[in-house]
């Protein structure tokens, strides 16, 4: 991503990804399916990572492209958006992201731009579940 953005004159800015405080806000969530309360959590640490940097930077609105995602809730993430935009009086754009071909318009542009896409949202347990979605088709 961080070559694509340099391509596309796109700023990119990449928060470090905090695992620990991850694993500790799910524990004892590790065999819940993906799309279930282990996720709701996710999407509340991301976001707030997100806000975090919006209040820092100046920033008066924000969004996230986890909706782009056909295994993501965009009803429980715009909630999330809402609740933490009231919070930190903020203005958050909701959208579905993957709604009107969304979803097939990324992976085709990530396919036109020769970008990896990973079969798992990117958490350990979701990329158990993948593998073995995986090895039942093989």
């Amino acid at each position: 991503m961080k070559e694509y953005a340099g391509k596309i004159g796109l700023p990119l800015v990449c928060a470090e990804y905090d695992d620990g405080n991850w694993f500790e806000l799910t524990r004892g969530m590790e065999n819940i399916p993906e799309g279930g309360q282990r996720c709701f959590l996710c999407y509340r640490m991301r976001l707030e990572k997100t806000v975090q940097y919006a209040v820092e930077n100046g920033y008066e609105i924000f969004t996230t492209t986890l909706s782009v995602s056909p295994h993501k809730n965009a009803r429980v993430i715009n909630r999330i958006g809402a609740e933490l935009a009231e919070k930190y009086n903020l203005k958050f754009y909701p959208g579905d992201f993957k709604k009107r071909g969304g979803f097939e318009k990324s992976v085709q542009m990530s396919k036109e731009a020769g970008l990896y896409r990973q079969s798992y949202c990117g958490c350990i347990f979701s990329q158990r579940e993948a593998e073995k979605r995986r090895r039942k088709k093989h």
